[in-house]
């Protein structure tokens, strides 16, 4: 036998090894949920968009108004704390300007507004800069690099999450201070994006609040989402449950995976009947 002819029946045996493995039937912890998928050709759509939205903002008076009462909210919510009459009239001042705004030139005006925010935070935040490094940048983020940190957009220094979840989230915070619905002017995969990043990567939330981002993030087409009901059953305490739904999806997908998970749920379910 050549040399060449054992090293290739070698490498054959050792796949075949490998192989026959991954086929025996192994339980795993299922305590990993699936990652946040994102159609690209949406997102890049989506980000496209709120950028040509936001080169039609306006500088109206309104709109400078509306702008420079955001800011001043950011900056109050990068110093805590603040005195809670200062922000209650913040509040009712950002409600008037938003009416001003909307009535003088449209809901359209509005939206742009929302998206040259989002736009400014994309500036500061993927130029490495997750703190803010002046005055200007201090009043764009206010206190979005505590939710980054929290949401756990950020690890190390480095952006984990997709940009869409990072401007989503964003988003919803310039919907919020503005006394709108967090996810108002949210295209599909922009739900996806803030639903599916809070129900799948948000370890250390509370497990109902994920739960019901789950049920949104689903509703809005998210990807993953029975597997993620079935660790979710897991975690709450439903082993039982949580095996029948993996072996189901199995079935279904035939990924060894799933049957290995499945058989960890299972494995955790007979654990728990014999405790005392």
């Amino acid at each position: 036998m050549t040399e060449s002819g054992f090293k290739l029946i070698s490498w054959v045996v050792a796949g075949a090894l490998v192989g026959a493995t991954l086929a025996i039937p192994q339980a795993v912890d299922p305590w990993e949920m699936p990652s946040l998928v994102l159609d690209r050709a949406a997102a890049v759509d989506a980000v496209r968009f709120d950028e040509a939205l936001a080169a039609e903002a306006s500088e109206t008076k309104e709109a400078q108004t509306l702008r420079s009462l955001f800011l001043d909210h950011g900056r109050a919510e990068a110093n805590p704390p603040y005195e809670v009459s200062d922000n209650d009239r913040r509040q009712v001042e950002i409600h008037r300007a938003t009416e001003d705004l909307i009535d003088k030139h449209g809901p359209a005006a509005f939206e742009a507004m929302r998206a040259r925010a989002v736009d400014e935070l994309a500036d500061i935040f993927f130029d490495g800069n997750h703190e803010p490094q002046n005055e200007e940048e201090i009043a764009v983020l206010g206190g979005f690099s505590e939710v980054a940190k929290s949401y756990g957009l950020v690890h190390g220094g480095v952006v984990v999450a997709p940009e869409l979840t990072v401007r989503a989230l964003y988003k919803a915070r310039w919907n919020s201070i503005h006394r709108r619905s967090f996810v108002e002017g949210f295209s599909q995969v922009e739900l996806q994006a803030y639903w599916g990043w809070l129900a799948l990567h948000g370890w250390g939330k509370p497990l109902e609040k994920r739960e019901d981002a789950l049920v949104a993030f689903r509703d809005a087409g998210g990807f993953g989402t029975q597997e993620a009901a079935a660790l979710f059953d897991l975690l709450s305490g439903r082993p039982e449950r949580a095996a029948i739904s993996l072996q189901r999806l199995y079935a279904a997908r035939g990924e060894l995976r799933l049957r290995n998970m499945g058989l960890g749920a299972l494995h955790a379910a007979l654990m728990t009947s014999r405790a005392p």
